[in-house]
């Protein structure tokens, strides 16, 4: 059967639920609906779990337009509708739109009729039959619930099947005393989805624990459309970790994150020149030299590919189902006669353009040079190619002539919604809406690392990318981290063989090494900060803080230990022994030789116990750096694709600060124009929850 663009998908997933007569509840808090449901038998599971698929359709658009439009990194503008005003100014009402909890309780119910009736015990070949299906719907209503409570706070919480309209007026009724906030919902669905994740159970061995029936349209891989199970608990410990401080939690979200990078044969590295670089090392030069994309190497940030971990499909005409209209938020397009609804933020262009981009150049050891990026906007054609360029290379803005319309004549594409175009010739609609990245994995990892207690190895994924060669260097990952890394076991393998965090494959995870001037080895590994500001390790902007001051005295007794030592070598080049020497000269020389060993022994001690009381001190203010460069490196990297207010709300769970969110926010005209977002003010973070 061939079908339209992607939606071929919606045509199937219609005749889905219709066939099984799986319906949802689908408005639980008007409680108007007959609900009912058929047996599951094996031939309909397959359709019941596309129809759930389906009814996810409705969330897609929400959930980045809530993630992203109520931040820091987008602003409206006076063509902006009045819901995504009210969605921006924190000021949603419970006829908003995109205020809708009953879609999210209709992916929940049709996961809960899904479970209640799906056949558990159907055996085959000594393997549960179901298993990754169960799994993909548990992991959907652990995402949905998750979703629930970013937004809303506390929600009703319902694991059975809503059948009838009495039922959900029963919900209705108890809503106050049947819920559930995010460190709850996170206790619950971690315990739902561990046990499938321990050693001991046969489903450990699959990485992805997913169904993949198969099926591929227009570049849209059906196994991509469920939440591999790894992720979803990594998230589930990255959040709960967040509101309640547990270090163990973060320690679980590294173990999980981990697993899932770098499962045998399945490993996933960051794909080293996939990247946004300047290929011309003239940074003086005029502003010719930059006037086009041609001037830069851009792959994989803005086309479908293998970075999306998980998306939603979405049809691509309203004739075949549910659409989204994500690139009318950040595209110009016909519909909305070309005035795009979101734009990025001056607080975004000013975080971009504070990245130092570094272009490192090897030509041997006497020969190399780190060479960083233009700062005057006069030596560019564009100001957002100064710093990061990845702001440069998914926003792409042109001027056009019309002259017979009411048109737009400045339009704004974000390439990320265009599938990589510059712009949009017709207004086909996007056919996926992406949940999770690899990138944003890894950044997330950081971010576990981070408050688990391992900043310099959080910063490494930021400035290196982890390799097993990193991980065995003391100068980047201390011993006394990778210590504690190693006590991470992962499990999982099929070996049955338990391994650490330490371990990355150096066969799969291979940094690029400037000093390899014949290719020996194909780089797959980098630091994320690199996709936009170049070499990152050869950047000296880009460092841990080093405080001048505190690491005074240890310099100095660096340097007596060094005087001294120079002495040495000074008194054996004037004092040599000879055939002439006396017995008496030769005790004086091996005496003074034995004196400045012992000096330079004295004065190494010393200056190793100053470094160890310096770095101590320092490494204490190394949590809180790292922190910022991770939310800003999230910020630049997931930049309008519905992470950002979330990022925040994990970062003000975390340090308890009720008020980091309506402050950050307020950057969004800039950071010298900062003021609060009063609806955001002490911790008001959630939308209304209708109760009607």
């Amino acid at each position: 059967m061939k079908m339209k663009k992607i939606f071929g998908f919606a045509v199937i997933a219609s005749a889905i639920v219709s066939m099984t007569a799986l319906t949802s509840c689908e408005d639980m808090f008007t409680a108007e609906n007959s609900l009912v449901t058929t047996n599951l038998n094996p031939k309909d599971t397959l359709y019941s779990v596309m129809g759930i698929v389906k009814q996810m359709q409705k969330l897609a658009t929400r959930t980045i337009v809530l993630g992203e439009l109520r931040a820091d990194l987008v602003d409206i503008n006076s063509s902006t509708t009045t819901p995504l005003q009210e969605v921006s100014a924190n000021m949603v009402g419970e006829d908003n739109p995109y205020n809708s909890p009953a879609d999210y309780y209709a992916v929940i119910n049709s996961c809960n009729i899904y479970l209640a009736n799906v056949d558990t015990a159907h055996i085959t070949h000594n393997e549960v039959y179901y298993e990754k299906e169960i799994l993909a719907v548990k992991a959907y209503r652990a995402w949905t619930y998750l979703e629930l409570a970013k937004i809303y706070g506390e929600v009703p919480f319902v694991t059975e099947p809503v059948l009838a309209a009495s039922q959900a007026e029963d919900i209705v009724a108890n809503f106050y005393y049947n819920r559930k906030n995010l460190t709850e919902i996170c206790d619950y669905f971690i315990n739902d989805l561990v046990s499938y994740l321990s050693y001991n159970n046969r489903a450990a061995r699959n990485l992805d624990l997913r169904p993949s029936y198969a099926q591929n349209y227009q570049n849209v891989t059906m196994a991509n459309f469920f939440i591999p199970a790894r992720v979803m608990l990594a998230e589930l410990y990255l959040w709960r970790g967040s509101a309640t401080g547990n270090r163990q939690d973060f320690i679980e979200a590294v173990r999980h994150y981990h697993d899932f990078l770098t499962f045998t044969g399945e490993e996933h590295p960051t794909g080293y020149g996939y990247d946004v670089v300047w290929t011309n090392r003239n940074f003086n030069q005029t502003s010719d030299n930059y006037a086009s994309r041609s001037r830069f190497t851009m792959r994989n940030l803005t086309s479908m590919d293998a970075d999306y971990v998980c998306y939603i499909p979405v049809d691509t005409t309203e004739y075949y189902g549910t659409v989204s209209d994500i690139r009318e938020v950040f595209c110009s397009t016909y519909k909305n006669n070309y005035f795009a609804q979101a734009n990025p933020s001056e607080y975004l262009k000013q975080l971009s353009k504070e990245q130092r981009y570094c272009k490192y150049s090897y030509i041997s050891d006497q020969f190399q040079d780190a060479l960083y990026g233009p700062v005057d906007e006069k030596k560019v054609t564009n100001a957002t190619m100064i710093g990061d360029l990845r702001l440069f290379a998914v926003c792409n803005n042109i001027s056009v002539l019309d002259k017979y319309h009411d048109y737009n004549t400045e339009r704004q594409y974000i390439l990320k919604y265009t599938a990589g175009a510059s712009q949009l010739y017709n207004d086909e609609r996007t056919n996926f809406v992406p949940l999770f990245r690899y990138t944003m994995l890894y950044l997330h990892m950081a971010e576990a690392l981070n408050r688990a207690g391992f900043p310099e190895t959080a910063f490494a994924v930021l400035k290196y990318g982890l390799t097993e060669d990193l991980m065995n260097d003391r100068s980047i990952i201390p011993a006394e981290e990778y210590e504690g890394l190693k006590a991470i076991t992962q499990w999982g393998f099929s070996s049955g063989e338990t391994s650490s965090f330490v371990e990355w494959d150096r066969d799969e995870f291979i940094a690029y090494d400037p000093t390899d001037v014949l290719e020996t080895r194909t780089a797959t590994q980098m630091g994320i900060h690199s996709l936009g500001s170049g070499d990152s390790p050869q950047n000296a902007y880009y460092t841990l803080p080093h405080d001048s001051a505190l690491w005074a005295v240890y310099d100095k007794a660096v340097a007596d230990s060094l005087a001294v030592r120079k002495e040495m070598l000074n008194f054996i080049a004037l004092t040599p022994l000879t055939k002439e020497s006396t017995p008496e000269d030769s005790a004086f020389y091996n005496q003074t030789i034995a004196t400045y060993k012992a000096a330079i022994a004295e004065l190494n001690a010393k200056a190793q116990s100053e470094y160890s009381l310096a770095i101590t001190e320092q490494r204490e203010a190394f949590p809180a750096f790292v922190a910022q460069k991770i939310l800003d490196e999230e910020a630049i990297e997931g930049m309008f694709e519905g992470y950002r207010f979330y990022d925040l709300m994990r970062w003000a769970m975390y340090t308890h600060d009720s008020d980091f969110i309506a402050y950050q926010v307020g950057n969004r005209k800039g950071i010298d124009k900062q003021a609060p977002v009063t609806s955001l003010l002490s911790g008001m973070w959630y939308l209304p929850l209708r109760s009607r």
